[in-house]
């Protein structure tokens, strides 16, 4: 019998995973309060890597995600490719953040990641535009890591989704979930409604306000709170005379190229002023700071200009990790909400529809149940128990 699913989230995760499942032969809609990827999927510096992520579960989960987006660009045969395989750049110029970047290279090197040291010289052949403090003496390069076009890749999997079958109810939100052991349903802000077989929560930083419609209480990190575990600026340069094509993380700003000579910009340093409530101004104390450090770092950057400041808002569980796998005991709701997503979602997809389909669940998520990080929910949080919460990572 063909089961019918619906998806909650149009992002990278919930169209990644309604593509599978659709693959698979289930009938699927996908709804979505707003446009397809307009919610944290839009706004990302969107680096696919497994860079520093521990413990070594979620390090490996990471390094098949960077294999399951080059196999899935591979076959795609997409008109416009979203995954940019440029490697990444990385320096410090500070001892003690270079003492912990060579940690976490040993770490890295156990675990089979690749990497290498670069001189100095090779840094300055690669970036020619690029100034260089004089502290700076070599670099490492990452070549397995990429970049996305998130918007590229929102684009190709909704017209996959429809090609299979699937289909998409956007600007309509879901105001009750609600399950019974043979299935679940949705009341929509339409007044519409939707029954089936089982509901997915692809909905990034609305997964706790949907699942307390369960009775059951998710620890998230509050997207909305004003600092650097929540949020991060992202700021968008017009068009510039600038030779970049790959990712770059230095000592004062993380850079990447966006297309057609524009880059984004990120300083994760200046992420505790980050406040969604607050837009930060391209002419004020933020985006003049963003142009002071750019052009620092490079040449032909006087004229320069920022065209935009965001801020993105993560979808982050409290301990960091992923939360992937069944909420409820009849099994008729499944959770997906990772910080991670941009590298995730392919893998994910695949994994969580063969889980659905099959009933068989992957190792690669034994560490990840969502289980950990839920109670039942009795009304307001006033702040998350000691006991509630997973050990610090």
């Amino acid at each position: 019998m063909t089961q019918r699913i619906a998806v909650i989230g149009a992002g990278v995760l919930g169209l990644s995973v309604a593509r599978m499942l659709a693959l698979q032969g289930a009938q699927v809609t996908l709804f979505d309060k707003g446009a397809p990827g307009a919610g944290t999927s839009q706004i990302s510096f969107a680096w696919v890597n497994a860079n520093g992520k521990s413990p070594e579960s979620y390090h490996r989960l990471n390094a098949a995600g960077i294999e399951a987006h080059k196999r899935l660009q591979q076959i795609s045969r997409a008109p416009a490719p979203w995954l940019l395989e440029t490697g990444t750049w990385e320096w410090a110029a500070e001892p003690a953040i270079q003492a912990e970047l060579e940690k976490r290279l040993t770490k890295l090197t156990a675990l089979g990641y690749p990497w290498r040291t670069v001189t100095r010289e090779a840094l300055l052949a690669h970036f020619p535009e690029l100034r260089l403090d004089s502290r700076i003496q070599q670099g490492w390069f990452f070549p397995s890591e990429c970049l996305l076009y998130p918007s590229l890749l929102i684009g190709w999997l909704l017209a996959q989704v429809r090609r299979l079958g699937g289909a998409l109810i956007s600007q309509t939100e879901v105001v009750t979930l609600s399950e019974h052991p043979d299935g679940a349903a949705l009341e929509l802000s339409n007044g519409e409604q939707w029954t089936g077989d089982r509901v997915i929560l692809a909905a990034g930083r609305w997964s706790a306000e949907l699942l307390r419609q369960l009775g059951l209480d998710l620890a998230m990190t509050d997207a909305n709170r004003p600092d650097r575990v929540a949020c991060s600026f992202l700021a968008y340069t017009d068009p510039l005379p600038i030779q970049i094509n790959s990712n770059i993380i230095s000592p004062e700003l993380n850079v990447r190229p966006d297309g057609g000579g524009r880059l984004i910009l990120q300083a994760l340093d200046l992420d505790d002023y980050a406040d969604p409530a607050r837009p930060a101004s391209t002419d004020g104390l933020i985006g003049q700071e963003f142009l002071r450090r750019l052009r620092r770092m490079f040449i032909q950057t006087e004229d320069t200009r920022i065209a935009k400041i965001e801020v993105g808002q993560r979808s982050r569980p409290a301990d960091g990790l992923p939360a992937v796998g069944y909420a409820t005991h009849h099994q008729r709701v499944y959770l997906m909400a990772s910080h991670s997503g941009m590298t995730l979602a392919p893998l994910l997809g695949e994994l969580v529809a063969n889980e659905i389909i099959t009933g068989e669940r992957s190792e690669m998520l034994a560490d990840f149940a969502p289980q950990r990080l839920m109670r039942p929910f009795i009304g307001k949080s006033e702040g998350l128990a000691p006991a509630y919460l997973p050990a610090a990572q």
